[in-house]
């Protein structure tokens, strides 16, 4: 079952063979909302096969989001779609067949654009510094604060989160966080999944807090 109290989303980070994807997905499902295959260097006929992998290994179908190609994810029905900042305006659907559409936003502006053509949730960030953005300076909280007060949409906050500092990224506001590295590559990525989740819930205030 998926842990209450936030979505936590584990997006792959691309540097992962398929055979080691899997086995780590077929572990954390229980304690994500969400996982997100992110694979820039494979067509859609490799994420389809990769996403058929998933299923098969137990992955459920509603758990399961692709990084674009939403025609794919449409045909597998899977959980949703996560598109990048520059797609095209959003297509009104007339049957998603419950296919979640996020998008990925910087601003405040791009966010309420998003809301306006009817997209499920944003993905914002980054928050933290994150070695996956060198150079470029993070939004930080306040950025995050603003957006969620903004938009009515869910709010998933992304870039250099880690569980400590989970509670402070939701009291922001984010309805959860999304992790690419701090899972996928940690040296045990069930235990990482567990401590996101249980940070979501607010298990280590609560312990915390027992023990006072």
């Amino acid at each position: 079952m998926v842990l209450g109290g936030g979505e936590l989303h584990a997006v792959s980070t691309g540097r992962q063979g398929s055979q080691e994807l899997t086995a780590i997905a077929a572990c954390i499902f229980p304690y994500v909302a969400a996982i997100h295959l992110r694979e820039k260097r494979l067509d859609a006929t490799a994420v389809r096969e990769l996403a058929e992998r998933l299923l098969v290994a137990g992955v459920p179908h509603d758990r399961l989001y692709l990084n674009g190609h939403p025609q794919v994810a449409l045909a597998l029905g899977l959980g949703g779609v996560q598109l990048p900042g520059n797609w095209p305006a959003l297509e009104r659907w007339s049957q998603t067949n419950g296919l979640r559409r996020g998008v990925s936003v910087h601003d405040v502006e791009e966010a309420l654009r998003r809301e306006r053509e009817g997209a499920d949730y944003v993905l914002y960030g980054h928050i933290y510094a994150t070695g996956s953005k060198p150079g470029l300076l993070p939004r930080g909280l306040d950025g995050l604060r603003e957006l969620t007060r903004r938009t009515r949409l869910p709010v998933v906050a992304i870039g250099g989160i880690v569980a400590a500092n989970v509670p402070a990224v939701r009291a922001a506001g984010a309805t959860g966080v999304a992790v690419m590295s701090g899972i996928w590559e940690a040296d045990d990525p069930l235990r990482a999944a567990e401590e996101y989740a249980a940070a979501l819930q607010g298990k280590g205030q609560e312990e915390e807090h027992g023990q006072s």
